[in-house]
């Protein structure tokens, strides 16, 4: 992998990272326990806390991604990134492109 790609995907996942701390920033108060002194109905309490278990596993998952992102900054510091950590073969670009933070290559995942 050349110095230009590198530079690439490091400004694609230092852009993911940006997007998604500013989403977990703007979801806290989403994720808060729905408070039962609420003057909500009993179907309308069920659905906010429905709403608040699905925001709660969103950020999950993006407090995972953020752990992959930030992994993939420091392997490209390590000079490993783009290559399978399975099998040790190129990951392709077209994968490396649609998720710059991925380990794996197609086989190995």
């Amino acid at each position: 992998m050349n110095s230009e790609d590198i530079e690439k995907y490091s400004a694609k996942l230092s852009k993911l990272s940006l997007e998604i701390e500013d989403y977990l920033k703007k979801s806290e108060d989403s994720a808060s326990a729905v408070e039962p002194d609420n003057a909500l109905g009993r179907l309308s309490r069920m659905e906010a806390m429905q709403d608040q278990q699905m925001v709660l596993e969103l950020r999950r998952r993006k407090k995972r991604q953020l752990l992959d992102v930030e992994n993939a900054i420091k392997r490209i510091e390590q000079e490993s990134f783009g290559s399978c950590m399975f099998c040790g073969q190129s990951i392709s670009p077209d994968r490396l492109d649609a998720f710059p933070e991925v380990q794996t290559c197609v086989n190995c995942a």
